[in-house]
């Protein structure tokens, strides 16, 4: 009985630790097919673009790889996801000044430029931002172990010892 319990809080300990990083892993699945669908536009539009988001499209995968392997070997540094993280940001930026310049029918061959378009874009790089900086600050807080779900972890730990 003692080993079927000890193997519970084994289990659940690791659970514990790989759910300290669900948002990061739902905002890179946002991401990934965010970048995916953009790179598909671009290639239908025949635009060489399309290196742009497929390039974050495979480093979503690497990080994407990256939380897979968080379930056996749990680690506080995700050096793939801050990459990943900090190359939106740039890009994302870069398209929010170049939306309203003749640029933008290099980044988005497929829409027109109508005010319509170009408000809805810019909603969704600002949201995306403000997602991608939460998703950095929480990071930083997980490598330094300063998250609230760690705190958590350690009183469930003490409980279970």
């Amino acid at each position: 009985m003692t080993e079927k319990l000890t193997m519970h809080k084994k289990i659940s300990l690791t659970n514990l630790y790989f759910n300290r990083f669900l948002a990061i892993r739902y905002t890179v699945a946002f991401f990934l097919f965010l970048n995916l669908y953009w790179a598909t536009f671009l290639m239908g539009s025949l635009s060489m673009v399309a290196i742009l988001p497929f390039a974050l499209f495979v480093l979503g995968i690497l990080t994407t790889w990256e939380q897979i392997k968080l379930y056996r070997n749990h680690c506080n540094k995700l050096p793939y996801a801050r990459l990943f993280y900090r190359a939106l940001a740039i890009v994302f930026v870069t398209l929010m000044i170049t939306l309203y310049t003749p640029l933008y029918h290099f980044f988005f061959p497929f829409l027109k430029q109508t005010p319509v378009a170009l408000h809805v874009l810019m909603v969704l790089l600002t949201v995306s931002l403000i997602i991608i900086t939460l998703m950095l600050s929480k990071l930083n807080k997980i490598q330094h172990n300063q998250d609230l779900h760690f705190k958590r972890i350690q009183a469930y730990e003490e409980f279970i010892n």
